[in-house]
This record gives structure tokens, C-alpha cells and sequence, in this order.
């Protein structure tokens, strides 16, 4: 009989799941390890935390060394595989190579937006409890609500255009062709 114990796997957590509350709830059998820096890649919002490459960036991460017991619980939550695929990426931890997993959103599934203030305030949380820097989940966070009031203004901005279009095509002498083709 075979006692060995299943094999571990190493989870780079970005987003709500760095809240240890949380993730005690939803994935009791793994373990947190250490906060870290993953090099190459940007926090983003699209209503939920996602993350992209930038060579020219960087985002705080909580690694976790996730139990195989509780991965179905974790992609059921993550949305796998509509919502997030799993990608493993390349770190650097302590000038050694490293590799993790990390859900990453599909391809277009959301546009930019802002996280509601519940997933955010998850989110400050484990940041806080973690001993994160907070800017950047702030500095994600205001990139979302620039990009979310820009999209707001042009919307406008189209409508304005509409509504003046229509305005331009009001023919004052058109009273009176409706009259006259019926007679009143």
C-alpha cells in the first residue's frame, strides 16, 4: 500500500484569493506560503482581478502550496475553463527559477472595469494581512475607473452627436407638408 501523500502544487494567488480567510474557507487543505513580486506582469480589473504581461511592470502575489483535494472547489470558483484557463509562469523566488500556476482570464471575456467595492475590500484585505504593497491594487484599480469614465464620455459623446443629428434634420416647413398632405 502506498501512503504516499499527494503531489502539491505551487499557486500564485493575485486577486481575492489572497485573502487567507477566504481561501481557508474554500481550499481548507492548502497552505500559504509567502508573498512575492512576479516580475513581467500588471494587475488589471475587469470586474475581477486579472493579470497581463508588461515587461515593464510588476504585481504582488501570494504563493500557496494548493492541496489537489481542493483544486476542483478552486476552479469551480475561478470560473475554469470559461471564466480563467490555467497558465504556469516563471518566476524568480529568493534568485531561484520557479514555476506556479496562475488562473488567467479568457481572452476578452470582460472589458476593463472596476471591481465592486465587496471584491475590492476582499481583496485590501489579504493584501494588508499579507504585508502587501496596497499602491498597486490601487494603481489597478484607478487604471479601471479611468478607462470605465473614458468609455462613460464617449458614450455620451455619441449620444450628443445623435441627438444634434436629429435636430439638424428637423424641417421647420414640415408642419405644414403633413397638413397639407391631409387636407388640414
Amino acid at each position: 500500500m502506498d501512503n504516499k501523500e499527494p503531489k502539491k502544487l505551487l499557486y500564485i494567488a493575485y486577486g481575492s484569493n489572497i485573502n487567507l480567510w477566504q481561501m481557508a474557507l474554500r481550499c481548507p487543505h492548502s497552505k500559504p506560503l509567502d508573498p512575492a513580486m512576479l516580475k513581467g506582469w500588471e494587475l488589471e480589473f475587469r470586474g475581477v482581478a486579472n493579470i497581463v504581461p508588461n515587461k515593464d511592470s510588476e504585481v504582488p502575489i501570494l504563493l500557496w502550496e494548493l492541496d489537489p483535494r481542493d483544486i476542483p472547489r478552486l476552479d469551480h470558483y475561478e470560473g475554469f475553463p470559461n471564466s480563467y484557463y490555467k497558465e504556469n509562469v516563471e518566476f524568480e523566488l529568493n534568485g531561484e527559477k520557479c514555476v506556479g500556476m496562475a488562473y488567467l482570464m479568457t481572452k476578452d471575456t470582460r472589458q476593463i472595469n472596476p471591481p465592486s467595492s465587496y471584491y475590492m475590500q476582499t481583496i485590501w484585505e489579504g493584501y494588508l494581512e499579507n504585508g502587501m504593497d496596497t499602491s498597486y491594487l490601487l494603481e489597478a484599480q484607478s487604471r479601471a475607473l479611468d478607462v470605465s469614465s473614458q468609455r462613460e464620455i464617449e458614450s455620451r459623446q455619441d449620444m450628443y452627436e445623435l441627438e444634434e443629428q436629429f435636430d439638424e434634420d428637423d424641417d421647420p416647413d414640415m408642419e405644414d407638408d403633413i397638413q397639407m398632405s391631409f387636407g388640414i
